[in-house]
């Protein structure tokens, strides 16, 4: 009787030893499995992560660079330019296709046509160009455009129908009328501006005054004391806008400028004011700008968004010559940009713009080409 008691609890003993060595099996089984399949999963994931951001740099290695031939048309030496330089630049450092600048001796659509003319002699297959005549570029682009070679406007647009593909710029109208705005809040809604104009035969100034003059119509206590204009460079700003700041003394509430220079003028006249009396918005990111926002005298400025404008019209200039066939003939790109104020001056503004560029260099194929 013992023995075969004995018998039975070895038996048992034995089979619940195989029960547990067997669960130990199926749950190292399954834990190995669950790891595995993590594993992959985040392999499969990070190889997808990968893969989207090496995208732009894999293009830029396959693509054959050689056949493009990429100018860029300037028409004077200004402040703004420097900063599609920095797009240009960073195009060129992504897509490894180098854009040669020409920088004109004035802003005259004659001397844009003329020098113009001779980046097509010389065999450039690409051109991105700032119009200058809004109406009078379309014969350029017209003569252009006939011999293979496509053109994309950056910083302003011509009159359509264009010959150009792409327009890629500020819509300067609304910026403006955000500026208008800004003051006008600034100024508790009533009193007088000084609207401040730069190069009046640039196709942009003439849709900026448009934007100041209607956001003024729409406040009865707010009126345009005065507009001057016909002003380039730093020093011959300061000299007019210091004249009519004379002249109209107290009258003189706010001021808009939507003119790089411009701008750079009235910051550094309300800074030696220190001033706490007259609201101002300007345009662009000078650091004479940003300081005197920083400091107080400026309420804040439109930064618009060149570092886009040179990152991404060479990019649209490949996609042309490749022969992507486009949806539109034409397209106007809203470049955008940021007010700057007090608030965010110190805030990585320069992210979220160059953010905007890479992330229109990414979609620009899907988006405006089938």
């Amino acid at each position: 009787m013992f023995k075969k008691l004995l018998t039975i609890l070895i038996i048992a003993a034995l089979t619940t030893t195989i029960g547990l060595i067997g669960f130990g099996c199926k749950t190292t089984a399954a834990a190995e499995t669950t790891v595995a399949a993590t594993t992959a999963a985040a392999e499969t994931t990070a190889a997808a992560e990968t893969t989207a951001a090496a995208e732009t740099t894999a293009a830029a290695e396959t693509r054959d660079v050689s056949k493009y031939k990429l100018g860029s048309y300037w028409p004077a030496v200004h402040p703004y330019y420097e900063s599609v330089k920095k797009g240009l630049a960073k195009h060129k450092e992504d897509f490894g296709v180098e854009i040669y600048s020409q920088i004109g001796t004035d802003w005259t659509q004659p001397t844009e046509n003329e020098q113009v003319e001779a980046l097509v002699a010389q065999g450039y297959n690409g051109l991105m160009i700032f119009p200058l005549d809004a109406s009078g570029a379309n014969a350029l682009y017209a003569e252009i455009v006939a011999k293979g070679i496509p053109v994309v406007n950056y910083g302003a647009a011509t009159q359509v129908p264009t010959p150009a593909s792409f327009t890629i710029a500020t819509d300067v109208k609304a910026a403006a009328m955000i500026a208008t705005e800004t003051v006008i809040a600034k100024m508790g809604g009533k009193g007088g501006i000084l609207n401040v104009l730069e190069v009046v035969t640039d196709p942009n100034t003439i849709l900026r005054k448009q934007g100041v003059e209607e956001v003024v119509a729409k406040y009865p206590d707010v009126k345009i004391v005065q507009t001057i204009g016909d002003m380039n460079a730093v020093e011959q700003c300061i000299e007019k806008i210091t004249s009519a700041l004379a002249a109209q003394g107290d009258k003189v509430n706010g001021i808009v400028t939507t003119g790089y220079n411009p701008t750079v003028a009235v910051a550094t006249i309300l800074s030696e004011m220190k001033n706490d009396k007259i609201a101002f918005c300007g345009i662009d990111d000078d650091p004479v700008v940003l300081k005197a926002i920083k400091e107080g005298y400026v309420t804040g400025t439109f930064n618009q968004n060149p570092y886009l404008q040179g990152y991404v019209a060479p990019l649209l200039l490949q996609y042309l010559i490749d022969g992507l066939e486009k949806k539109e003939d034409y397209k106007f790109i809203d470049s955008s940009g940021v007010l700057i104020t007090k608030d965010n001056v110190d805030g990585g503004f320069m992210d979220t713009l160059w953010g905007a560029a890479t992330d229109l260099a990414k979609n620009a194929k899907t988006e405006y080409f089938k």
